[in-house]
């Protein structure tokens, strides 16, 4: 089984930080730390998909720590809409092209290839 198939079997939950059920900042959470290693990031349960100002908020914390650049595996792809964040993912690769995990309440977990995520969303900025 394919380790990201775990995460596909989940479930869309409001403020979700698994391991059943994630939102979409859960999901690019439990990713990075439990597929690519990387150091768990905050909570941040006041940031559920709903509310997209405190999502904005929850993003530019985290962002303090955080570098722009190429989207690469392990990164957290944030959808802004203007000055709002309004969905986050995770970069993945699955044969061998570079995809985003994500999850929202009305599809559930899926991936997208980049280009393809790209396209539905306003501006995706990469974050390491």
């Amino acid at each position: 089984m394919h380790p990201l198939q775990r995460y596909m079997q989940t479930r869309y939950e409001y403020g979700g930080r698994g391991p059943d059920a994630y939102d979409c900042y859960g999901l690019v959470r439990a990713v990075r730390a439990e597929i690519f290693g990387l150091p768990w990031m905050p909570h941040y349960r006041f940031a559920g998909d709903d509310d997209k100002r405190a999502m904005t908020l929850a993003a530019r914390h985290a962002n303090r720590h955080l570098t722009p650049g190429p989207p690469e595996p392990g990164a957290i792809a944030e959808c802004w809409r203007g000055e709002l964040c309004t969905h986050v993912a995770v970069v993945v690769e699955l044969d061998g092209r570079l995809a985003v995990l994500e999850t929202d309440k009305g599809s559930g977990p899926r991936w997208d290839y980049l280009e393809d995520f790209e396209a539905c969303h306003l501006r995706v900025i990469y974050y390491h």
